[in-house]
């Protein structure tokens, strides 16, 4: 193996890597996760928390 074999090999495994994990981060099942990670910053405020209950409620009122 000389080094530009190693290389096309490291550019392959980069790529398969990249290709999974946007496979992986635009599932549409995973939208509930990653919605409910996005709130974390907010678990201790109750005042934040409760907003974007109301927000919630009035978008499924709306729907």
């Amino acid at each position: 193996m000389d080094i530009g074999m190693i290389r096309g090999l490291g550019t392959v495994v980069v790529m398969v890597a990249f290709v999974g994990l946007a496979l992986w981060v635009f599932n549409p099942r995973r939208k509930k996760d990653f919605d409910e990670a996005t709130q974390l910053p907010f678990a201790d405020d109750p005042e934040a928390t409760r907003h974007v209950e109301q927000a919630k409620a009035s978008g499924s009122k709306q729907q």
